[in-house]
């Protein structure tokens, strides 16, 4: 039975501030499983003190979690932002007492059931909540043999990487045609990021969330693609991808591609075939009498994501 919590969630969100938990390995909220719910949390605190007592938890395990400070006008940003991370619950601390509240009380997930597949803001929540755990474990600052976790937290998430679709960063250069047209030809620019050493990555996002942070106000728009895009898209001179690189910046080399295209070839497929399904949804809204009604107003879909054939290699 559900439990009421109307009146702990009016006294949260009449705060001026929060404290949330978030990891130093990932730049975002920590996420922590319950062992015995086995729900999927975010923590939050009233104070300070609450969250030193938190972290100390952890420190022993070289866990290094960092304090960040949510003001009122940010609470539904925050909240929201939960929900594509796959995170379940919120649990609220306030002179030592703890309380689990579930995401969906304290913000909504919008009905997407009336909105045509192309037109849905990109999410993988199993994919970023992997990548979360998976960070947490592997930068922990002791030998590899004491992360116990890490073998299997890494096959889950290649596993979650072989289904996922993804959001990459492009430029859709000036002149004559639509941007679908561009697309198709070639005409547009890629993001490169580049490492110290030299090597050149490009950036990839699991979801719209991630892709805004990174877009802020350039004029980037998103090509989204399959896993098995990914190596299609790949050119000789850059070394592989940066899932995430304002989060939990997993990088994905060539090499790791080939692994999960031969590893998983039937997560792989269920990829590709839902984007498949995104495309022919596309084509369809474009093929029938409510495209042009639809062209006037504006698109449902935050990210201003393309879903088209690949371009030729850059």
């Amino acid at each position: 039975m559900a439990i009421d919590n109307h009146f702990l969630l009016k006294k949260i969100i009449q705060k001026d501030q929060l404290i949330a938990a978030f990891c130093a390995f990932t730049n975002m909220p920590f996420v922590y499983c319950d062992p015995v719910s086995f729900e999927d949390q975010v923590w939050i605190f009233a104070d300070s003190d609450g969250f030193r007592e938190f972290a100390d938890r952890f420190a022993g395990r070289k866990i290094i979690l960092r304090e960040v400070t949510i003001k009122k006008n940010a609470y539904t940003a925050f909240f929201a932002s939960l929900l594509p991370l796959g995170i379940t619950e919120v649990v609220f601390t306030e002179n030592g007492a703890n309380a689990a509240i579930p995401l969906d009380q304290f913000v909504k997930r919008q009905d997407m059931s009336s909105i045509p597949l192309f037109r849905r803001p990109l999410e993988n929540p199993s994919l970023q909540l992997t990548s979360l755990y998976l960070m947490q474990e592997a930068r922990r600052q002791v030998p590899n043999e004491e992360k116990e976790e890490l073998r299997g937290l890494n096959e889950e998430f290649l596993i979650n990487l072989a289904r996922a679709r993804f959001m990459m960063p492009i430029e859709v250069k000036n002149g004559p045609g639509s941007a679908e047209e561009k697309i198709r030809k070639g005409q547009i620019g890629f993001v490169n990021m580049n490492m110290k050493n030299g090597d050149s990555f490009r950036p990839i996002f699991g979801d719209a969330f991630e892709f805004n942070k990174f877009k802020q106000k350039k004029s980037f728009q998103a090509l989204t693609l399959p896993f098995a895009g990914l190596k299609q898209a790949m050119p000789k001179d850059v070394k592989g991808y940066i899932l995430n690189p304002l989060g939990c910046s997993v990088v994905i080399t060539s090499q790791l591609i080939d692994q999960v295209l031969k590893s998983f070839p039937e997560e792989v497929q269920k990829g590709a075939e839902e984007t498949r399904k995104i495309m022919e949804s596309q084509a369809s809204a474009a093929a029938g009498p409510v495209a042009t009604k639809k062209k006037a107003g504006k698109p449902s879909a935050p990210h201003g994501s393309k879903i088209t054939q690949m371009p030729k290699k850059q």
